[in-house]
C-alpha cells in the first residue's frame, strides 16, 4: 500500500530529501511560503554539516509526505544550488510530530 501525499504545510522538520537519483540527499531545514494564502515557495535544504543551506524552488518538488520530500534534482545538482541567505517569504518550521519521533525511535 502506498502512502498518500500531503500538503506542503504538513512537511515535518528534518524530513528527508530524496533526489531524483534516489539518494537521501539532505533534510528540510525550513519550508518557505505563505500559509494563510496557501502559497508554497520552496524549501530550504540542509545538505550536511559542512554544507550551507540551499534553496530549492517549489516547482522542483515532485512529491510530499510528512517525513520525506522527493525532488526532481540529482544529489549533485542540489549541492550546486546557491547558498540560502535571505528569507524567500514567510517561513514555517514545523514541530516534530509525535509520529515522527516514534518513527525515529523505532526505525521505519
Amino acid at each position: 500500500m502506498t502512502e498518500d501525499q500531503v500538503s506542503w504545510k504538513a512537511i515535518e522538520r528534518d524530513a528527508v530529501v530524496v533526489s531524483s537519483d534516489g539518494e537521501k540527499a539532505g533534510r528540510v531545514a525550513e519550508v518557505a511560503g505563505d500559509p494563510d494564502a496557501d502559497i508554497f515557495n520552496g524549501l530550504v535544504l540542509s545538505l550536511g554539516a559542512l554544507s550551507g543551506n540551499r534553496y530549492l524552488p517549489a516547482e522542483r518538488v515532485r512529491g510530499i509526505w510528512p517525513d520525506r520530500v522527493e525532488v526532481d534534482a540529482t544529489a549533485a545538482e542540489l549541492e550546486r544550488l546557491q547558498d540560502y541567505e535571505e528569507p524567500v517569504a514567510g517561513r514555517i518550521v514545523a514541530d516534530e510530530s509525535f509520529l515522527t519521533r516514534l518513527r525515529r525511535r523505532f526505525g521505519r
